[in-house]
């Protein structure tokens, strides 16, 4: 999970201003503790609820330091201030969370499964973002406003000249992006290319082509971006695995991508490949989400094992040097989310938080000591 760092566009808070409308009570404010009449549009204000049993489905996590952070899932947001131990239900809907953007405790937006961007102001509700375009399957910040948007058609969106609109940014096609203000990265890939690394360091006003990964063929790669100052980590995930073997390969950059390096891979049986040279303890692993700062990278990996699935995470400390293989330990298997689906991942120093699912019910697990060790956080 990934502590949001960014600065402030200012026109974007005047845009975001101008550009939010309020959405009936039903599915997006924040309810009271005690509801007992249905309104057609929210309260001016929200109590908060503090949230005790049984977790949702979970999609998302974001922590901004080892106190305050938030955990969103279906139909539902809530935020701690005291590194877990309490849970306060901000959000409660009929749709699912599945991003986090918060620039601070009472202020953040949220990406719903259908595309919509809910923005959460003062602490208190929510509204939906007007103007949108198009269904939205990205989200970043910068500042305290939304600075970028990915549509589910492949373009980015920048904030236009004038209040609510959107200006199409060039690349095309884009199917990762991440953001550290106005510095950004994104990623393209058609049917017939291979993917592309492409930077833009003025917020999206102008891009220009970073890298181009040398990979076995042109189709069937996913990739992750992340990205902290000059530091950029990519994954490229690949569909020819077999046997439940995933392929992949990652590579970093540290000086705005003057020089990537590949720094981890496996290939689709051990010794073959392009990727010889990968460890073979990761050999079979598959590479889920990730999250990356200046120097640390956490991937979310699971391996096939008998009698059950072994979650793990593969985890670097030196900028991508060298890796460590960490299973989850600590953690009864029956309390880990298994084939991560969902699954988030958010790292701050002194913590990293895993949430995910099994059988639709909703798990959290907090490492402080960098995925040696777990334990379940119940709220």
């Amino acid at each position: 999970m990934k502590t949001m760092r960014r600065t402030a566009l200012w026109h974007v808070i005047a845009l975001m201003t101008a550009g939010l409308v309020l959405q009936g009570c039903g599915t997006t404010t924040a309810p009271k503790a005690q509801t007992t009449h249905h309104h057609k549009k929210p309260p001016a204000a929200a109590t908060p609820v503090y949230f005790k049993g049984t977790l949702p489905a979970l999609d998302a996590v974001q922590f901004l330091s080892q106190n305050q952070g938030f955990v969103a899932g279906q139909g539902i947001v809530l935020s701690t201030s005291d590194g877990g131990q309490d849970w306060t239900r901000i959000y409660q809907g009929t749709g699912t969370i599945t991003a986090l953007a918060f620039p601070g405790a009472t202020q953040g937006y949220a990406l719903t499964a259908s595309g919509q961007v809910l923005a959460w102001q003062g602490g208190t509700q929510w509204q939906p973002v007007s103007g949108l375009p198009g269904s939205v399957s990205g989200l970043w910040l910068s500042g305290t406003s939304i600075a970028e948007l990915l549509t589910s058609q492949g373009t980015l969106y920048r904030p236009g000249p004038t209040a609510g609109s959107w200006q199409a940014e060039s690349p095309r096609n884009v199917t990762a992006a991440s953001f550290d203000g106005a510095t950004g990265w994104a990623v393209t890939q058609t049917a017939s290319a291979a993917p592309q690394v492409y930077l833009t360091q003025n917020g999206g006003a102008s891009w220009s082509l970073s890298y181009s990964p040398k990979l076995s063929g042109p189709s069937g790669w996913t990739a992750s971006l992340d990205s902290a100052g000059g530091t950029a980590w990519l994954l490229l995930t690949s569909s020819a695995g077999q046997a439940e073997h995933q392929p992949y390969v990652a590579y970093v950059t540290h000086d705005l991508g003057q020089a990537w390096q590949e720094i981890l891979g496996a290939p689709l049986f051990a010794g073959q490949g392009m990727y010889p040279q990968a460890p073979s303890s990761l050999y079979g692993l598959q590479a889920g989400p990730f999250t990356g700062d200046a120097q640390s990278a956490y991937f979310v990996s699971w391996k096939p094992g008998n009698p059950s699935d072994v979650l793990a995470i593969t985890a670097s400390g030196d900028g991508g040097q060298s890796w460590q293989q960490l299973p989850v330990q600590g953690v009864a298997h029956a309390a880990t989310p298994y084939f991560f689906k969902p699954i988030g991942i958010a790292a701050v120093p002194g913590a990293v938080w895993l949430v995910g699912s099994r059988a639709g019910s909703g798990t959290m697990l907090l490492s402080h000591d960098g995925g040696s060790t777990w334990q379940v956080v119940a709220p």
